[in-house]
């Protein structure tokens, strides 16, 4: 039990995640997996961030990022 409740500590610590894709054998079904991994990290993510996603085709790496919400959102709920 202490084992898990560390590893949840360690989720919420993580605010970012890069994934480097290969350009010459990631296949569009390949991306559609990846649908898993950011919806996944949106539930993992506090009610106080945002999950910004960004795809870099040139790159080819995908990278999730908590963003801290502002204030005045936070108090509107």
């Amino acid at each position: 039990m202490k084992k898990i409740k560390k590893f949840k500590k360690l989720k919420n610590k993580i605010k970012g995640l890069s994934i480097e894709l290969d350009k010459n054998t990631t296949k569009l079904s390949d991306l559609d997996e990846l649908d898993g991994v950011i919806e996944d990290f949106k539930k993992e993510t506090d009610d106080r961030y945002e999950v910004d996603v960004n795809i870099d085709i040139i790159k080819g790496s995908l990278e999730l990022k908590r963003v801290r919400k502002p204030y005045l959102k936070l108090v509107k709920k």
